[in-house]
């Protein structure tokens, strides 16, 4: 992934750019640093760093796809570096949309360099995303196929957006059901991930079938990972989590909170509410309404429908012949229903 970014970083293409144009500057190198930034490759000066990281799920994924359907693992890396960089494109904007000032126990690249370069840093990291997977053709990919594969991974952008379009519309609603949020995490979350175990069965000339299989393993893996996500971001350890901020002191419409709140009556109830409708909750505020959560049993509702779709997921799992990259499939998928961080 760095070898891609470097590859597109004005520095390394300015020459060739500057040909018809004089009057160009040497490029736009914070730009990119902000880019390594978020990334965790360099510190707010742009120094060589070692922060941490996401989990690089999507990435692995494709590529173990791929390698379950019987190709080389690094025939999907050009995926898998698309991926990776699209998912960071909508945590660089997600982080503006929230106003969330921290990832990974770091300031988040807004509230660095402000929400207009914030922005920007995200456009072109979109823009790097779909460079990455065209570089498919270099690596001998037919461009039949880099057409099909680029033309789900753009669907899916799409879906992604609105995803993002129903979460941010949730905020201004008093009420959100149940199924309305898994919905919209649907289309914000595991729509991606269903994306990059289709795109690695793809790349591995897998049948129709097959593909369609790994989608649906996908879909069922990444909605099981974000319900996850939600129980972590009520009851997980902040030391562990990188959020300083629980999702309920947010007022975040979360799956437990919104399970609590449909299935809770009076002072329980009233509790949750007026939390979600406090637009700066006091601590006692949240503990009374975490309170709640606890006695109206959706943590437990949550981490069976997790549990649920974790064994749809292996389910989907059987269309693919025994090996060690299957077996890592459903390692993972052991081990995403069970985290803490």
């Amino acid at each position: 992934m760095r070898d891609v970014v470097a590859r597109h970083a004005p520095d390394a293409r300015i020459a060739r750019v500057a040909e018809p144009t004089a009057d160009l500057s040497p490029g736009a190198p914070s730009h990119y640093g902000m880019m390594r930034y978020h990334l965790g490759w360099v510190d707010e000066a742009f120094e060589l760093a070692q922060s941490p990281t996401g989990k690089r799920l999507r990435p692995l994924l494709a590529i173990l796809a791929a390698e379950a359907c019987g190709a080389d693992g690094s025939r999907a890396l050009p995926i898998a570096i698309a991926l990776e960089l699209l998912h960071n494109f909508t945590l660089i904007h997600d982080d503006i949309e929230d106003g969330d000032t921290h990832r990974h126990h770091r300031p988040t690249v807004w509230k660095v360099w402000g929400e207009a370069q914030g922005i920007n840093a995200g456009d072109g990291m979109h823009v790097l995303s779909t460079l990455a997977l065209l570089e498919l053709v270099d690596s001998g990919v037919s461009p039949a196929l880099v057409t099909d594969l680029a033309s789900r991974f753009a669907r899916t952008s799409l879906i992604v957006t609105e995803g993002q379009h129903l979460d941010l519309e949730f905020v201004g609603l008093a009420d959100v059901t149940p199924e309305a949020y898994l919905d919209m995490i649907a289309r914000k979350s595991a729509a991606l991930i269903s994306c990059a175990t289709a795109m690695g069965a793809q790349v591995a000339d897998a049948s129709s079938e097959t593909v369609a299989a790994m989608a649906d393993f996908g879909f069922a893996l990444g909605l099981g990972f974000q319900v996850r996500d939600d129980i972590l971001g009520i009851w997980g350890d902040a030391a562990r989590t990188g959020k300083p901020t629980s999702d309920l002191a947010r007022r975040k419409k979360t799956l437990p909170t919104l399970v609590a709140l449909s299935g809770s009556e009076g002072a329980d109830r009233l509790s949750i509410a007026s939390l979600l409708a406090s637009p700066d909750p006091s601590p006692k505020m949240v503990e009374k309404a975490r309170d709640a959560i606890d006695r109206s049993g959706a943590r437990q509702h949550c981490e069976l429908l997790v549990a649920k779709h974790s064994e749809n997921a292996r389910r989907h799992l059987g269309v693919l012949p025994d090996g060690e990259a299957r077996n890592a499939l459903g390692d993972l998928v052991t081990y995403l229903a069970s985290r803490d961080a």
